[in-house]
């Protein structure tokens, strides 16, 4: 195989081999014994990796699917010891490194799981340090399909051992996938860890290729910065190994089909949206809007966890992820919204109902310390948020309130702003808007707000299925002597007049502002109401306002690790804009 075919990093590791020992049969790193080895040997570590995985294999001349081969040494050292061998690859090149030379019997695919297709049920899914690329809930639910019934799925891969801080980590919790595996029909049936044993090998090859960096980065193209950080990778993972923070396990799971309880788990990519409406209008007291499906979840937008048989939707629990500054800190959240679930299957009591499944499915695999979203968050109504302290998934950081301003002819405005309808279409608007974000972003350094800057507020209102038919407005307020836009308004028609979406501008002149949007829409016989988590109602509060609560209660997420309740209590800037259904 020509290591220059392989992509980024894989042509790295095989070119540093092939300069170093003249050739190369494998790409991983290898399991050494408790005293380093000599680099010398460092082919025999990878040999034992082989044999640590080879040990756990059901007997010859079992049916294996390997995703993810590598070079495809170990699929044709399996088939020249009786295996029946197919080894499946999403990377072009792998596969046509290994075509056109001795197979050895192996039938090498160029497929991605979801295009595989095959008459064939193995006995065995093989998957070595490819499992941490995949969706996890994707690849056990292919797993479940493509194996007969008591088969084996065996993993080799690195996991997340330690979430105890916020430590963004690609790699899965080992404590998740193994929780997921088991609702996904698999029994775990041995389990190795190796993070130790592979530690050293990292090291010693971040030695071999600081040794030929020159040859590396000329023969491969590279720049400077793709090799440092390259190497800086390869250290920091060895410290991640040694601490304990990483695994390298060895994962042997039994297919049991009968463990999967009312249905089979998947992600958003396991259903159509055609598949939607039914579940919906039976969960929703509303009809479904294919259009603001797609703009919520479409273009890979949206997070969700599913349960279905053969025909159907059974329960569908989704997240949009959310860019926010965490006491000042960029962020990402995920806000959970479309908890759905059929009437028939709609028990809340348990831990074994569809309900808790899905949103502690959903939880493990996206919010938490070393997840995509550190935070989740929504608005449930109070008996699914009920529902879900008694089962441990959420608990309560504050209430979301509605403020009514009084609509009368003695309205204090100080005639400091103009009002004026907002031109979203020209050409300096970006940098403008951009700049009202900034501004109101340094005001929330000790709180946890979503971003508003340009590029959120396009998709969220302009971008919006509403927006070209009337659903919302978007009005400027101008400084009266320079013009200067002080401030974005987003409105959306509500109960005869206004509610106040959003407002973007100098927290400190909110009060003024606002009371200059209420004289402008009192002018049109409008009224404006507003909603905002309770903690920071004062900043849109004006005298003779009224509070109404409105039964909203703001969750956190204690399922996962994460940053604890406490401290996201009252910390919250939530607006009506925060809603996806508004």
């Amino acid at each position: 195989m020509n290591a220059q075919f392989l992509p980024f990093p894989l042509n790295v590791y095989a070119l540093t081999l092939e300069l170093e020992f003249g050739g190369f049969e494998h790409l991983h790193f290898g399991v050494f014994d408790d005293q380093v080895q000599p680099h010398g040997n460092y082919s025999s570590a990878q040999q034992q990796a082989q044999d640590e995985l080879s040990s756990l294999l059901l007997p010859a001349p079992a049916a294996i699917l390997e995703i993810g081969f590598g070079t495809g040494a170990f699929a044709k050292t399996l088939a020249r010891q009786g295996y029946q061998l197919t080894a499946l690859s999403g990377i072009k090149e792998e596969v046509d490194a290994v075509q056109g030379v001795d197979a050895n019997g192996v039938d090498f695919v160029h497929s991605s799981l979801a295009q595989f297709k095959s008459e064939r049920r193995f006995d065995v899914v093989l998957v070595q340090q490819s499992a941490q690329y995949f969706d996890a809930l994707e690849l056990l639910a292919f797993a479940m399909g493509v194996l007969k019934e008591g088969g084996q799925l065996l993993i080799a891969d690195e996991f997340t051992l330690d979430d105890s801080e916020i430590r963004p980590e690609p790699r899965p919790a080992l404590v998740s996938f193994l929780q997921l595996a088991e609702r996904c029909g698999f029994a775990v049936q041995r389990q190795r860890e190796l993070g130790r044993q592979v530690a050293p090998g990292l090291r010693i090859f971040r030695e071999l290729l600081l040794k030929h960096h020159r040859a590396v980065i000329q023969a491969l193209a590279l720049t400077q910065a793709q090799f440092d950080e390259l190497s800086k990778n390869l250290e920091t993972l060895a410290c991640k190994y040694e601490e304990v923070r990483l695994s390298y396990t060895l994962l042997d799971f039994k297919k049991d089909s009968g463990s999967q309880g009312e249905g089979r788990f998947g992600s958003i990519n396991a259903f159509a949206v055609n598949e939607i409406p039914p579940l919906f209008d039976k969960s929703f007291d509303a009809l479904f809007d294919a259009e603001i499906w797609q703009w919520k979840y479409g273009n890979g937008r949206g997070r969700a966890v599913c349960v279905r048989d053969d025909e159907k939707l059974l329960a569908h629990y989704g997240g949009a992820p959310r860019d926010i500054l965490y006491f000042g800190k960029k962020a990402k959240a995920l806000q959970i919204c479309d908890v759905m679930v059929l009437p028939e299957y709609r028990s809340f009591v348990s831990r074994e109902t569809l309900f808790f499944k899905t949103a502690a499915t959903l939880l493990e695999q996206q919010v938490g310390n070393c997840a995509e979203h550190l935070l989740g968050f929504g608005f449930p109504n109070q008996r699914v948020l009920r529902v879900a302290q008694r089962l441990g998934l959420y608990d309560v950081t504050d209430r979301f309130i509605e403020i009514d301003y009084p609509q009368d002819e003695n309205i204090a405005v100080a005639g400091t702003f103009t009002v004026e309808v907002f031109n979203h279409a020209e050409a300096s608007v970006s940098s403008q808007v951009n700049a009202l974000w900034e501004n109101m972003a340094e005001s929330f350094a000790d709180n946890i707000i979503g971003v508003r800057d340009w590029n959120y507020l396009q998709y969220r209102y302009f971008q919006h299925p509403l927006w070209g038919c009337g659903g919302y407005e978007c009005l400027a307020l101008r400084g009266v002597n320079d013009s200067k836009l002080k401030a974005l308004a987003f409105l959306k028609p509500h109960e005869g007049g206004r509610l106040l979406m959003d407002i973007i501008g100098d927290v400190q002149q909110f009060p003024e502002l606002i009371a200059a949007l209420h004289a402008h829409l009192f002018e049109r016989s409008l009224s404006l109401r507003t909603r905002i988590t309770l903690a920071h109602a004062q900043a849109l509060s004006l005298d003779g306002s009224r509070q109404h609560d409105l039964g909203i209660e703001i969750p956190c997420n204690i399922w996962t690790r994460g940053p604890a309740a406490d401290t996201l209590k009252n910390a919250w800037w939530l607006t009506a804009g925060d809603m996806d259904f508004l």
